[in-house]
């Protein structure tokens, strides 16, 4: 009996922390693997990851440099999230071809779209670089000139691995905040098809109002195709390329899932910072979060009237306005969950443990940080808290603004310098509407001198608008979309060289807004700070195996499928069923966000899914899973794996309830939320038709 209880509680303990993590999958202990197996998981390690032959770690991508993806066909198909891919679907939007509204299906090879700007990378393999970037640095160097030395180390090792023929690159990350350093090396493809697309009423069901929301009907995919020259070596589009035929893709399985399944998701996390002091955390809800939520609530409220009015503008904005609605509600939701988790104060406490430690054991090197870590953060909150609100007010403001500062701080390198700049206003300016972008400007002149902390913090152009316009912000902004060339379509072509650009008014709001920011940037010891006090965590429990923050760069998270209990009366079970959806829509008629088109309204009332997408215990299609699995930005497209290595569904979104996921996760409330892949399926086959993308796929 207590040898029973005994082996109970060692697999209690080891669930409990099982679903947290995102871990380097070729830098996992035997510890941790025996954990996976444990769990569930089927596959050896080299069948998970080979660096040298096929391996599952060889069907994923890296989509876009912003979301993950997972090949699942011989011929280089791509699943990956409707929203990962929606800037794709609206550059081949128009009124007369709404790809949004109605979704796209390339019948043919043929009719697959070219993405010029689109590119997947597939990691080749990972190695531990510390030694040699780290010895470049000595105990007297100040920050600046650590940067630069580091710097300079990268840049030897990434020209050391270089293929220009190949596409093959690498990148030089930073782990555990610079205390180790890892080179990822990848192969770069940049003909990249839009295959497939679902109605956005279908592949953004819910929007703003469900979005980080559970339950959820969403069936967040869009498919593309990865192309290459007929040798099969990365090229750039040209029709004579051919599908790709990847070392490796991923099975996928219509089996389904129960309670307590393992489920895993490979792919690319962007930034989580689990290891970030209270001092911190603090930081980031008051300079970040506050004024991330409420400049947004101005630009998107302008925005979203302006969508409504017409078609037009609707697929112009679209892009911008879910990138931006994604994070006003993420900086919304993060707050209330730290709050409501207390998680600065249980931060605070592990830090008293953390600073009794180092008193205890003579570790002098840790000594006096936290003390350090609260001064700094104190002198620097109203230059963190200004930039912040430049960058919110001007930078991802008014659009034709944010143009111009891009252009002056690239300087535009290329060789021909007319045709770069050409390029780059036509590719803006296809989707800014000047009236919109007009009442953009403006209401962000007038919130930000709301919001910042006093007249010392004004960009100097705020200065000229009260001695220059009596304060009328808008007669200021009436005069530059008089003026500015970059404000009027009709001159646009006339900006022959970026000497036009330097001329214009426009540019000196840019000046200004740029000459405040770095005005408010002052190099301090914050992140070096930060990095001894992750260090003295690792120390003090050196039998603890800690994954490294994510960074935008491949991991592995697993746990097993599981619903939640937000409160004691509420109870979520792990999936959701079309009716749910089908209620959504009945009992909300004015709610944009459940529109559903007539033709998917009168397909998800019929109920013909098809047979092998049915779960039989169930005896319905299910649309939505929760699985106990790590996820945050980034992770959207990754695939969702059983035991086997095979894909059940792709995961695109955390829950409300642990949006302080990035900073502290809770074992209790975080959940990954995917689309299951049946779903995906019978959407492609029954709803579209779209048979030829089904038999391309091997379905167990």
């Amino acid at each position: 009996m207590k040898k029973l209880l005994l082996t109970a509680l060692c697999m209690m303990s080891m669930l409990a922390r099982a679903d947290e993590g995102m871990w380097m999958i070729g830098n996992m202990s035997g510890n941790t693997w025996n954990h996976l197996h444990q769990m569930g998981l089927e596959l050896t390690p080299e069948q998970l990851y080979n660096p040298n032959g096929p391996s599952l770690n060889g069907a994923i991508v890296m989509f876009g440099g912003f979301c993950s993806g997972v090949v699942v066909s011989p011929d280089g198909l791509v699943f990956t999230n409707h929203h990962c891919g929606f800037d794709a679907i609206q550059d081949h939007s128009t009124t007369r071809h709404d790809y949004l509204k109605n979704g796209f299906v390339a019948k043919r090879l043929n009719d697959e779209l070219p993405n010029p700007e689109l590119y997947v990378a597939f990691h080749l393999r990972t190695v531990d670089v510390s030694d040699r970037v780290l010895s470049c640095i000595k105990s007297d160097m100040d920050e600046q000139m650590k940067a630069l030395k580091i710097d300079s180390v990268t840049q030897v090792i990434h020209a050391e691995v270089l293929d220009t023929v190949k596409c093959i690159y690498g990148e030089v990350t930073p782990y555990y905040r610079g205390s180790k350093y890892y080179l990822s090396v990848y192969q770069r493809y940049d003909d990249v098809r839009l295959v497939f697309a679902p109605p956005q009423s279908l592949g953004k069901f819910g929007g703003d109002t469900d979005n980080w929301m559970w339950p959820r009907q969403t069936c967040d995919f869009s498919v593309f195709r990865i192309y290459a020259a007929p040798d099969g070596t990365p090229a750039e589009y040209s029709t004579d390329n051919v599908p790709l035929h990847p070392v490796s893709y991923a099975h996928v399985s219509t089996q389904g899932y129960q309670p307590g399944s393992y489920c895993m998701t490979l792919g690319y996390p962007g930034s989580t910072d689990r290891y970030l002091s209270s001092y911190g955390i603090d930081n980031t809800m008051h300079t970040t979060n506050d004024l991330r939520y409420s400049v947004r609530t101005v630009k998107l409220a302008i925005l979203d009237e302006a969508m409504k009015q017409s078609d037009q503008t609707r697929i112009m904005y679209a892009s911008k306005y879910a990138s931006s609605s994604n994070y006003w509600k993420f900086s919304l939701g993060q707050n209330k969950a730290l709050q409501d988790l207390d998680v600065i104060a249980e931060k605070r406490a592990l830090e008293t443990e953390i600073d009794r430690w180092a008193r205890a054991n003579g570790k002098t090197q840790y000594i006096g940080i936290l003390d350090s870590l609260r001064n700094l953060y104190a002198e620097n909150f109203n230059n963190q808290y200004t930039m912040t609100l430049l960058e919110e007010s001007f930078y991802s403001g008014s659009d034709i603004l944010q143009f111009t500062i891009r252009q002056m701080m690239r300087r535009l390198q290329d060789d021909d310098e007319t045709g770069a700049l050409q390029k780059a206003i036509e590719k803006a300016y296809r989707d800014i509407d000047i009236d919109v972008d007009k009442k953009v400007f403006a209401a962000m002149i007038k919130n930000y001198r709301r919001q910042a902390i006093n007249r010392n913090y004004w960009p100097d152009f705020i200065g000229t608008i009260d001695s220059l316009y009596a304060s009328d912000v808008d007669r200021f902004t009436d005069y530059i979309y008089s003026n500015s060339k970059l404000t009027n379509r009709d001159k646009l072509s006339s900006i022959s060289s970026f000497e036009d650009i330097y001329a214009d008014p426009m540019f000196d709001i840019a000046v200004s807004v740029i000459t405040k920011i770095y005005e408010c940037y002052e190099p301090t010891s914050i992140d070096e700070y930060e990095r001894l006090l992750g260090d003295a965590l690792r120390q003090m429990n050196r039998n603890t195996e800690y994954y490294p923050d994510a960074n935008f760069t491949l991991r592995l998270s697993f746990g097993i499928v599981e619903g939640y209990s937000p409160s004691p009366t509420t109870n979520y079970v792990h999936y959701t069923l079309p009716q749910s959806l089908i209620d959504k829509y009945e009992q909300n008629p004015h709610n944009y966000d459940y529109q559903l088109l007539p033709s998917v309204y009168k397909w998800l009332k019929k109920g013909k899914f098809g047979n092998r997408y049915v779960d039989p215990e169930l005896g319905q299609m299910p649309l939505c899973f929760l699985t106990n699995n790590d996820i945050t930005g980034g992770n959207s497209g990754s695939g969702m794996f059983d035991g086997k290595g095979r894909l059940i569904g792709l995961a695109f979104d955390g829950n409300w309830e642990a949006m302080s996921g990035d900073l502290k996760f809770d074992n209790r409330l975080q959940r990954c939320i995917g689309v299951d892949i049946r779903y995906v399926l019978s959407v492609i086959e029954k709803y579209s038709k779209a048979k030829r993308i089904i038999n391309e796929l091997t379905l167990e």
